[in-house]
């Protein structure tokens, strides 16, 4: 410990001694310790950090899935049969519970709302082992049909409804038009998904259909989620599942042939999305890391150079190798903590500036809201110290600890061959960074160019002219009813003289049977989305119509069963004809199990072209069809209208439009350029976090080659004044200076560009970023960006150099 110690104080000594040589570490490795442990945080809050309830590793999520043919993996709720199946797996399962998201319409006076709500079974909240702040859960007499009109309210709304009335248990509240009997409130702090907080918790009474033969495929809608058994493990869990979908396709074929039971921990549910992008993220800081790492290596090789005539007296005098090693070392570890503590200051405002923008922005998966330091965080600070000051220290350490006391002594300081060595070990950092920081570069390159085209995809009309909005036509309507109420609205809007067209739309997935292919083995039928809509949808986009005609009003009921099919869809099944004249058939709903009721294949009568991300590589199959000629009409609609005028300046003409049909709906407006915007702000805030990166990368490895030209410069001011004075003129000097900085550049392009191919296929492999597979124009841009600031770097040492008096 008095050998520590000793080291400790006199590595205080020599930074309080060299203090421009200690800040400048100090603040390179503290930029990369803090944006590393400010990313860590991030995905330590969205994917380390447990769920905030009791035991959360026994929960897990449950899902049926299929794949069909030439598809993606299909996967759905489970069906309540299936479901009660499962629950009897008592040895795998304590809680097995199901549910469906619901918006309630809470009445109250004559101003309705609509709040958000869940429709769950017995054990739902039980599971989770949250209790309520007031009341209690459900009873199994409340799982029945006319004892079900009790509900367990959120916080939020015991909060603004009822100002936090301790008495409210037993009070009604009106949901739907029909009163509910308060039961429970839950505390502030439950969150059920995706943080966020559900207003209400209703019973859900499955009817005896819903639990017949049948409803094993019309219930499958049912979001599912169990608790595990303490000691039962998810790969066990699956296990146990697998052979059970086997016995239920046995037993069951009509409903359950080649559909699987996933289980999936709830954790892993929230954040799959963001799991790729996030530790890509942290990778990259990661290399911005191990810049810092190098340039702050060649700062104490330099400043070893400068000690060596110190440590070969040490050695003289009788200190060993190792000895040495140690002093080095701790004076490199005392830079790497004074580093972390400055890196853990800078994330402590990275992590707000993040928790901001997580909210704002709608990345709000579990505790996101809680980005901070905890001890994952601070044990990665930890590490991330102890290895900076090994990375650092150790070479220069080795390499200055080896030496010949004779020759040292004698010449007064390192031989040529040493001071050769060391040039080349400055050149291979510089050279690795300058790798690290083109991969960085075009990573960050080809990000921009993907946002620049998903931002700007076309979406085949004017999204700052184009407004959209939800008619609810109420759950008990008929299929009439509803027809009526969706005419209405959209007559009274298309008369409106701000609105240039309004339709209406609704889409579900289907499986389908093309014209002229054979039958898909069961469970093997291909999938599209099915669009219903309205003849105005394709009004004011007839760009999109690439064959054929759209819609118009004589497609209604008791006319030839019709279609339209975008390109993805036709070139699947006829890309070397045209799909005019030619029939489709649909089949079930993929995720509800139900037939569509459209018994009749229906003719393909136009070709409509791909928007959105379907134009950048996400391909999907969409098909089209009139709202009126579909038997199950949905009891709501997403209404898209079309304005004359900016959209902001027609909403309230638009929800005038609307009140006046029905003064009961709740129209929430959004303007579909806000809303697209709004989608990418993701994006856009893992976009600024890596182009932060490449920016510190960039940043670094100037400094780097500024150094290290400086440095070899500094060798050599003698040598470079004698072919001054002997006639050298000033451009020959600067170009044979500037030649050997090329030769760093050029091997820093070839790691780059190795590092880069490995890059873009990550990146392209991401659906979440819509990176093309290939991009030579961005690697151009970072290469161009790379090579112009290294030999600007180079040239102002080097034309400082040139211009020595002789």
């Amino acid at each position: 410990m008095n050998r520590v110690l000793q080291d400790l104080r006199h590595a205080l000594r020599q930074l309080h001694k060299n203090r421009a040589y200690s800040a400048i570490a100090i603040i390179t490795l503290g930029l990369g310790i803090g944006l590393s442990t400010t990313v860590f945080s991030l995905l330590n809050a969205i994917m380390l950090r447990p769920l905030p309830y009791p035991h959360p590793g026994q929960l897990v999520g449950l899902g049926q899935w299929r794949r069909p043919a030439g598809g993606e993996y299909v996967q759905t709720g489970v069906s309540a049969p299936n479901t009660a199946d499962i629950a009897t797996e008592k040895k795998i399962f304590q809680q097995v519970a199901y549910f469906r998201f619901t918006g309630f319409e809470l009445n109250a006076g004559n101003q309705p709302n609509a709040v958000a709500g869940i429709r769950g079974s017995l054990d739902l909240l039980p599971m989770f082992g949250v209790p309520p702040l007031f009341g209690r859960y459900f009873i199994p007499a409340e799982m029945q049909a006319g004892h079900d009109q009790v509900a367990i309210i959120g916080y939020r709304l015991w909060k603004a409804r009822f100002a936090s009335d301790p008495e409210v248990l037993g009070k009604t509240i009106d949901l739907d038009r029909q009163p509910y009997t308060i039961i429970g409130v839950m505390p502030a702090s439950f969150r059920f998904t995706w943080d966020e907080e559900e207003d209400v918790f209703a019973p859900l009474v499955l009817t005896p259909e819903e639990m017949s033969e049948a409803g094993r495929s019309t219930t499958r809608g049912l979001q599912t989620q169990a608790r595990l058994q303490p000691g039962v493990s998810v790969e066990q869990a699956q296990s146990a599942m697998d052979t059970l979908a086997a016995n239920l396709a046995k037993d069951h074929p009509q409903a359950n042939q080649a559909w699987g039971i996933k289980v999936e921990p709830l954790h892993a549910a929230y954040y799959r999305r963001l799991k790729e992008p996030l530790l890509m993220i942290q990778g990259a800081v990661l290399l911005v890391l191990l810049i810092a790492c190098s340039n702050v290596m060649s700062l104490l090789l330099a400043n070893a150079y400068a000690r060596k005539r110190e440590i070969t007296i040490r050695s003289a005098i009788g200190a060993s190798r190792w000895r040495i090693v140690a002093q080095l070392l701790t004076e490199s570890g005392l830079l790497a903590f004074l580093a972390g503590v400055l890196g853990l200051s800078l994330s402590y405002l990275g992590d707000r500036l993040l928790t901001f923008e997580m909210l704002r922005y709608g990345l709000d998966r579990p505790n996101a809201h809680v980005i901070g330091v905890d001890w994952r965080v601070l044990a990665f600070t930890t590490v991330a110290m102890i290895a900076t000051g090994i990375i650092c220290g150790l070479t220069p350490a080795l390499h200055s600890s080896r030496t010949d006391l004779s020759e040292a002594l004698k010449s007064g300081g390192a031989a040529v061959t040493d001071e050769r060595r060391r040039v080349r070990l400055h050149n291979f950092l510089v050279t690795g960074e300058m790798g690290m920081a083109l991969a960085l570069l075009t990573g960050g390159s080809l990000l921009v160019r993907g946002f620049m085209k998903i931002s700007h995809a076309d979406l085949g009309l004017d999204p700052s002219r184009t407004v959209h909005t939800a008619v609810f036509s109420g759950k008990d309507s008929s299929r009439t009813q509803r027809l009526l109420l969706y005419q209405q609205i959209l007559e009274r809007l298309n008369h409106a003289p701000e609105v240039t067209a309004a339709a209406a739309e609704n889409s579900e997935g289907v499986f389908i049977r093309a014209e002229g292919q054979p039958p898909a083995p069961k469970g093997q039928e291909p999938t599209a989305d099915c669009v219903l809509t309205t003849p105005e949808y394709f009004k004011g986009t007839s760009s999109r119509l690439l064959a054929g005609r759209s819609f118009t009003d004589d497609d209604g009921e008791g006319t030839p069963l019709v279609a339209i099919i975008n390109q993805t869809l036709a070139r699947q099944y006829w890309p070397h004809s045209s799909p005019i004249g030619a029939h489709i058939t649909l089949l079930d709903s993929v995720y509800s199990g139900r037939s569509s009721g459209v018994s009749q294949p229906l003719e393909i009568v136009g070709v409509v072209k791909d928007v959105g991300f379907e134009s950048l590589g996400t391909r999907k199959s969409v098909l089209f069809v009139p709202l009126r000629q579909y038997p199950d009409t949905p009891p709501w609609l997403d209404v898209r209208v079309l304005t004359a005028l900016p959209a902001s300046s027609a909403i309230r003409a638009i929800r005038d439009a609307i009140l006046a049909v029905d003064s009961r709906q709740q129209p929430d407006i959004r303007v579909l350029s806000d809303e697209v915007a709004r989608s990418y702000d993701g994006l856009r805030s893992l976009l600024l976090l890596l182009w932060i990166s490449a920016a510190l990368a960039l940043l670094l490895s100037a400094a780097g080659i500024f150094g290290v030209v400086s440095y070899t410069i500094s060798g050599r001011t003698r040598e470079i004044a004698i072919r001054l004075a002997l006639g050298a003129r000033y451009r020959d000097v600067l170009l044979k200076i500037l030649r050997g900085a090329a030769a760093m550049l050029l091997g820093g392009m070839v790691l780059g560009l190795l590092a880069s191919a490995g890059a873009v296929r990550l990146m392209s492999s991401i659906e979440f970023f819509g990176v093309p597979g290939t991009d030579i124009y961005a690697l151009a841009m970072a290469a161009l960006l790379l090579t112009v600031t290294a030999l600007l770097a180079c040239y102002i040492p080097a034309r400082r150099a040139a211009k020595v008096d002789p």
